[in-house]
């Protein structure tokens, strides 16, 4: 049986990419991280997941045989049903790629390639904060903003694999450039990098340009708060704000039990999540509201990793029911 054997796992960010060997019932083994080679251009890219897969295999010293499958999350948009990846706005040359195709020929595995924020949802669906639940959005918070839609139990993909990319809906008319191309992109405010990018443009009019040192991370944010600056309180504030705008147009839109907040910029607490609350029981329906939980991951940086190998294993046993 399928489920009784072992998947390779990967979660492909845009700065981080992790890899696993995971079992049936959703065990991580044989864990490994590394940066992800997203600069080197595509092909550099492509050869770097080919031997990172490899690596993981080889560690896990299980006999080829027992790895039945690969699950990829990979950053979107991109088509499920071919393993095509059609040009992220986060990643240069990545257009039209069949990247499915290139992985099963150098791994002789079958591969499935998930949206990174729907093997996100799917992993906490899975074995996460929405276990037990029928729908839940899940929000993605880190170099980018995405989000997964899970709708009685399965990932929502659209008619175009698009379902659910929330980071590039208009929270801002003609608010800030997003990489996507467009105008005021909730991933233009509430990616790390956007954060970022707001708050040293903040502090830099209140002090003199020759003594201002850029913020390089969202640590040093959280210091800043912690010592009270309120000029770095007010933009985390305004994120949340921004943040609940999207979440309570969703819940009057699909009216999930469950939205889950997954991602480093979750990390800055209460000072983000509190303002995102309030501003949803603002502006949802209060049925929308009456039944939703906001919650954050429960699985962490594992969400994509375990919603990645339950998307092959799902594919896999369908393969074999008869």
């Amino acid at each position: 049986m399928i489920l009784n054997n072992h998947v390779l796992a990967a979660d492909v960010g845009g700065t981080n990419t992790r890899m696993a060997i995971v079992t049936g019932n959703g065990e991580i083994l044989t864990f490994l991280k590394k940066s992800t080679h997203c600069k080197e251009g595509r092909d550099e890219m492509i050869k770097f997941l080919v031997s990172f897969a490899r690596e993981t295999i080889e560690k896990s010293k299980l006999p080829k045989e027992k790895i039945c499958g690969m699950g990829i999350g990979f950053p979107g948009p991109l088509n499920v049903e071919t393993g095509t990846i059609f040009n992220p706005p986060n990643l240069n040359g990545w257009d039209n790629v069949p990247l499915r195709d290139i992985l099963e020929k150098e791994l002789r595995l079958p591969v499935s390639i998930e949206n990174d924020a729907n093997a996100a949802a799917l992993g906490e669906w899975w074995k996460g904060a929405g276990s037990g639940t029928s729908s839940l959005f899940c929000i993605t918070l880190g170099t980018g903003v995405g989000g997964g839609i899970i709708l009685d139990g399965k990932v929502w993909h659209g008619a175009s694999s698009i379902a659910g990319e929330i980071g590039h809906t208009t929270v801002i008319r003609d608010g800030i450039k997003c990489t996507c191309g467009n105008t005021g992109c909730l991933e233009a405010y509430a990616c790390s990098g956007g954060i970022l990018k707001r708050v040293n443009n903040a502090l830099s009019e209140e002090r003199e340009a020759d003594k201002f040192q850029p913020l390089t991370n969202l640590k040093q944010i959280d210091q800043m708060v912690m010592q009270g600056n309120e000029i770095v309180l007010n933009v985390i504030k305004e994120t949340g704000i921004i943040l609940g705008i999207a979440i309570a147009n969703l819940a009057n839109l699909l009216n999930p039990e469950m939205v889950v907040l997954f991602g480093g910029v979750t990390n800055l607490g209460g000072n983000l999540i509190e303002p995102l609350k309030e501003e949803v029981k603002r502006r949802a329906f209060k049925k929308a509201t009456e039944s939703l939980r906001i919650e954050l991951s429960q699985l962490g940086d594992n969400s994509g990793l375990l919603g990645a190998a339950k998307d092959i294993l799902s594919k896999l046993q369908n393969q074999t029911s008869p």
